[in-house]
């Protein structure tokens, strides 16, 4: 059996998978607030409030959680981010994580990207340590130059993009050739066919 690893962003396409089943097939990284609402294997969180958050809620003890030194509560539990990938975002430091492993395929579920209708595309805007759900879209080239640069530093591993939002994807990722994307049908056909 190959084993997979999911990258879930919190882009709203994330929504059309089900993280639980993923666990049944690889490792499954989460960013941020999704701790709340699902415990993936490993947790990444480099935004300040997020990752204080988090170990103040006792989940860095209990599960791995990966954030910048900067970050660490002291006996919190929570885990620094290697020095390659310690500045990147959360997203792309979990696909950093994930290209440290053995793991060939690793798949980026709800990397949206851009934003919905003019406004932030994060199923979490308008909570806590988040924009408001009338914020402007993320700039994303901060993320754009980061999985580039993974794809660069790791040409044995093979990037994925899940689903693309309106099957937008980036295009200096897609001059990789370890670098593909899969929309939602061939993606459960993969996973499904081990």
């Amino acid at each position: 059996m190959i084993e997979f690893a999911f990258i879930l962003g919190n882009g709203v396409t994330r929504l059309e998978v089900v993280p639980e089943e993923l666990l049944l097939r690889g490792k499954v990284y989460g960013c941020n607030r999704i701790y709340e609402e699902f415990e993936p294997t490993i947790l990444v969180s480099t935004d300040r409030g997020m990752a204080e958050e988090i170990q103040l809620s006792g989940y860095s003890k209990r599960r791995q959680h990966y954030t910048r030194k900067q970050h660490v509560i002291e006996h919190s539990g929570a885990r620094i981010l290697p020095q390659q990938i310690h500045n990147f975002s959360s997203g792309p430091a979990a696909c950093g994580l994930a290209c440290l492993t053995d793991v060939e395929y690793i798949f980026l579920i709800g990397f949206d990207l851009k934003g919905q209708h003019n406004f932030i595309n994060n199923i979490y805007a308008g909570t806590k340590n988040y924009k408001s759900k009338d914020s402007a879209p993320t700039p994303w080239s901060l993320w754009e130059t980061q999985i580039s640069t993974l794809l660069t530093k790791f040409p044995s591993k093979n990037i994925v993009h899940v689903n693309p939002l309106h099957g937008f994807t980036s295009v200096s990722w897609l001059k990789h050739t370890n670098f593909k994307t899969m929309y939602l049908t061939e993606f459960q056909q993969v996973i499904n066919n081990l």
